[in-house]
């Protein structure tokens, strides 16, 4: 049922994935789910488990967390282990953040 989901999304023009509440997609914008492992502010890198795996995500300074609610959360300190999240992002020499909304 969800490969027929994506391909009526993709027929009629939207996105198959949920929109994102601030970024803006473009057809470079990749969307994954899952929950996070760690979070390493030093280093700019959020890791999350997805269903295609565990990925290594780059998060800037400038990306915005919202909440489930749909709340501004912050930044990257906003993020720990153990929560449920979906990461927007391009791949731009590896995967670059636009945004993250807590689940």
């Amino acid at each position: 049922m969800n490969l027929l989901a994506l391909v009526g999304a993709l027929v009629l023009g939207g996105l198959p994935y949920p929109p994102p509440r601030l970024v803006v997609p473009t057809d470079a914008t990749k969307c994954d789910t899952g929950t996070i492992l760690s979070v390493d502010a030093q280093r700019s890198e959020l890791r999350m488990n997805t269903p295609a795996g565990p990925i290594v995500y780059r998060v800037g300074p400038d990306v915005q967390v919202f909440s489930a609610d749909g709340k501004p959360a912050g930044s990257l300190s906003a993020l720990s282990a153990g929560q449920r999240a979906r990461v927007y992002y391009v791949i731009d020499d590896g995967a670059r953040v636009a945004e993250i909304d807590l689940q």
